[in-house]
């Protein structure tokens, strides 16, 4: 077994007081034992655990299963890093941000490092955690399994953002774009 560190945003569908936090911390402590701290600001609850399993995978899963065991509580995202910014896939990987910015600039490397997701002209361009994860991984510059973990929080986090309507209209978009 191994233990993997991993936080899930969540949030109750009502503000939370003073008081009803320690409830409400028994209440996941009951249901997931007591593998993780959590913080609580309004309605966001900040979930860090620290969870010994077979598999990245398993130890997510079963948190999210355990965590919206509880009333009133719905697992948001895995807060793993799905995007981010050289800063934050510097510490994602270990690796230096100066270093990380050499390759994104080509002045490193063999130019082919990922190209920004979002705000691609902004001061800081988010990058999906996951692509740049793989192309460390390829390139032997982190350890084998990051990136399957990338990959799968962003999978985890994108089925997690939709209900099943949303889905339904997501997967006609999807055929639309295929078929143009």
């Amino acid at each position: 077994m191994t233990q993997f560190d991993f936080a899930l945003l969540a949030y109750t569908l009502v503000p939370v007081t003073e008081e009803q936090i320690f409830d409400l911390n028994d209440a996941l402590i009951d249901a997931t034992g007591d593998d993780f701290v959590m913080t609580a600001t309004g309605k966001c609850l900040i979930i860090d655990f620290y969870r010994e399993s077979i598999s990245y995978s398993e130890a997510v899963l079963s948190a999210i299963k355990q965590v919206q065991q509880v009333n009133n509580i719905k697992v948001k995202s895995v807060d793993a890093g799905q995007y981010v910014g050289l800063s934050d896939a510097a510490e994602l990987s270990s690796m230096s941000r100066s270093a990380l910015s050499k390759y994104s600039k080509g002045e490193r490397g063999d130019g082919t490092f990922p190209t920004p997701f979002l705000r691609a002209k902004g001061k800081v361009p988010l990058y999906e955690w996951a692509e740049i994860a793989q192309w460390l991984e390829k390139n032997g510059l982190v350890e084998k399994g990051i990136a399957e973990n990338a990959t799968f929080t962003a999978m985890i986090n994108t089925a997690l953002s939709f209900n099943t309507e949303e889905l339904e209209q997501v997967a006609k978009m999807e055929r639309e774009l295929h078929l143009a």
